[in-house]
């Protein structure tokens, strides 16, 4: 029976993104280097012991691969993105409380007219509340197009994404439940336009809040493999002295045999990144998901291919 790769399928994918990467990083550094006549010196395979022959071929310039970022920022810029939401929120509900301090304001002093100075000042704070938790929401749902929440409760989940929404309901709620309260203190018309203004306010603000984008139950799957795909990486990845490719499974047929190199033979270990300083950029068609990323390549390069092509794969080279 054939063995199973203990690694996900997931991991394999970034990890030949990563190398594909890191490849072509390499040969633009190198060709630069050509370029300016510049002479470099090869830097030897990562833990190599100095025992070990060194490979006569020449060896291109190994350079630091650069990690695959999230398509709108990283970490860093989740933070402040929720931070900054945060913010807004906060000046929400002050604006929110400035609202209920006019409207009280306007009640005791009898103001009648929705245009008199109390009311003004009340329909501009709820203004400027509808404002901050529409720009509030806004960030929040950029910080989740980056990291969307992974949780397995689909509550959880709905919370997070939908917290502008939330918000909304919590800044507009209350002021709004108060004035239909104190109503009857207010003449027909402006509390008509008082109601239909906070109402307005409350449903635009709402839908510019909602996330529409949230990740069902299959895509949250999905970024859960890639997420655990990242711990993956700090396994143990192997190469051999002579070879092209990066192994994931120390029992890879083509792997298995070779003695390892503190044992004075030539099979190395080390990270990915160990692996990609030593130039081995191919992934092996047995273990470590070559033959897919070959294909995926294929596929990418001729979206309009159509027919079956063969899927038998020439032998890694180690």
């Amino acid at each position: 029976m054939e063995k199973k790769p203990t690694v996900s399928d997931a991991a394999k994918a970034e990890a030949a993104k990563k190398a594909a990467a890191a490849k072509k990083a390499a040969q633009a550094k190198s060709s630069a280097t050509k370029s300016s006549g510049t002479k470099q010196t090869p830097k030897a395979p990562a833990k190599v012991p100095s025992k070990a022959p060194v490979k006569a071929e020449k060896v291109e310039e190994s350079v630091e691969p650069a990690a695959e970022a999230p398509a709108s920022g990283g970490s860093g810029s989740v933070k402040g993105l929720r931070i900054a939401a945060i913010v807004l929120w906060v000046l929400a509900l002050a604006a929110e409380v400035g609202a209920f301090f006019a409207f009280s304001y306007a009640i005791r002093n009898g103001a009648q007219n929705w245009n008199d100075p109390e009311f003004l000042l009340m329909i501009g704070a709820l203004v400027l509340d509808a404002i901050f938790c529409i720009v509030a929401a806004q960030l929040w749902k950029k910080a989740n197009r980056i990291h969307p929440s992974l949780s397995n409760s689909k509550f959880v989940r709905t919370v997070w994404h939908q917290l502008g929404v939330i918000m909304v309901l919590v800044c507009f709620l209350p002021i709004g439940i108060f004035l239909v309260a104190k109503s009857d203190k207010l003449n027909k018309k402006t509390k008509t336009i008082l109601i239909v203004l906070l109402a307005a306010l409350l449903v635009g603000a709402g839908t510019a809040s909602a996330d529409y984008h949230q990740p069902n139950d299959a895509e949250v799957a999905q970024l859960q493999q890639a997420a655990a795909a990242e711990a993956d990486y700090t396994g143990t990845v192997y190469w051999t002295r002579y070879g092209k490719s990066y192994h994931f499974d120390r029992d890879c047929p083509y792997i298995k045999d070779k003695v390892p190199a503190e044992e004075g033979g030539t099979l190395y270990s080390g990270t990915l990144d160990d692996a990609f300083a030593a130039h081995r950029y191919d992934p092996c068609d047995y273990c470590a998901g070559g033959a897919e990323a070959k294909a995926a390549e294929q596929a990418a390069a001729d979206p309009g291919l159509t027919e079956t092509t063969d899927t038998t794969t020439e032998q890694p080279a180690g």
